[in-house]
């Protein structure tokens, strides 16, 4: 069922407009704010937990938007991955730190890529992949089909899809020595044993250390990069930011730096990092800052 509404909304979006079909995530994501008692508590709780400062109708009001983006985001792949394929140029506005991934790739050393979940990811994805040899790695969702239709999709693109596992990262540093982009999601909570405790937006956060490690053992170019969705269907801005040197040092210091660097990046628009994602569930102390309130 839910592959077929997957391939459904990609069918149907694909012929919208680009505004239309942000126009029609923003209804449906005021109805999953009305209806769905658990995207809400999970999106207001991150809020909460990152936003202590805000009022509590600035941190409902914040709440309310995240969770139209990530819908928008769902409802623009048929308008990138179909619609736009192979015109994705023609949704880009300005690219802020071209200069900053020109400069990595002219060192022709492969280029590790930071790319959070914030805006979306998809309009960079294929925008790399019209422009310079570029992989990213994947976790495998538990349904087979959507799996299948991502790999059709993306591949379509031209990205070279490796899945996150032992044999996957085998092939990375193959990516990286023949001078192309490594593509890496760095804010997916990893399992347990695969991370370490880091500060996130003023939290304790379990990260994963894949990316320190990559980092810390090639030494390549390392940027992070996402794109922003502009109103009223005006496309997407990209931004490249150079990582600090502090990237290659020992792993605990290396998350620490790419955390606060993603969160950087979140500032950009803070309503458009994916909030409805429980970041945050596996605490040091066992706590469950998801669950659901006992009456």
């Amino acid at each position: 069922m839910r592959s077929f509404l997957f391939q459904f909304i990609i069918h149907i979006t694909s012929w919208l407009k680009l505004k239309t079909a942000q126009q029609w995530a923003a209804f449906i994501g005021k109805m999953v704010w009305r209806w769905s008692e658990k995207q809400r508590r999970i999106t207001l709780t991150n809020i909460k937990l990152c936003y202590p400062t805000l009022s509590t109708d600035e941190q409902i009001k914040l709440a309310q938007e995240a969770l139209k983006e990530t819908i928008k985001s769902m409802f623009e792949m048929g308008v990138v991955w179909k619609k736009h394929k192979n015109s994705i140029e023609s949704l880009i506005n300005n690219i802020h730190g071209l200069d900053v991934l020109e400069a990595a790739l002219a060192k022709q050393q492969g280029l590790l890529m930071a790319v959070p979940h914030f805006g979306n990811w998809e309009v960079l994805n294929l925008w790399l992949s019209r422009h310079q040899g570029f992989s990213f790695l994947y976790k495998p969702p538990e349904d087979k089909k959507i799996e299948q239709l991502l790999l059709r999709y993306r591949g379509s693109g031209g990205a070279n899809q490796i899945t996150a596992d032992a044999k996957g990262v085998r092939k990375i540093f193959k990516v990286l020595k023949q001078n192309n982009i490594l593509a890496i999601l760095p804010d997916q909570q990893p399992k347990n044993g695969q991370g370490v405790y880091a500060p996130f937006m003023g939290q304790a956060a379990y990260t994963m250390t894949l990316f320190a490690k990559i980092a810390g053992k090639t030494k390549v170019p390392v940027v992070f990069a996402v794109a922003e969705r502009l109103s009223d269907g005006k496309g997407f801005d990209l931004h490249f930011k150079l990582a600090a040197d502090t990237i290659y040092n020992d792993v605990n210091e290396s998350v620490i730096t790419m955390n606060k660097t993603i969160a950087s990046l979140v500032a950009i628009n803070p309503s458009q990092y994916q909030w409805t994602y429980k970041r945050f569930s596996i605490q040091a102390d066992g706590s469950k800052p998801y669950q659901k309130p006992s009456n």
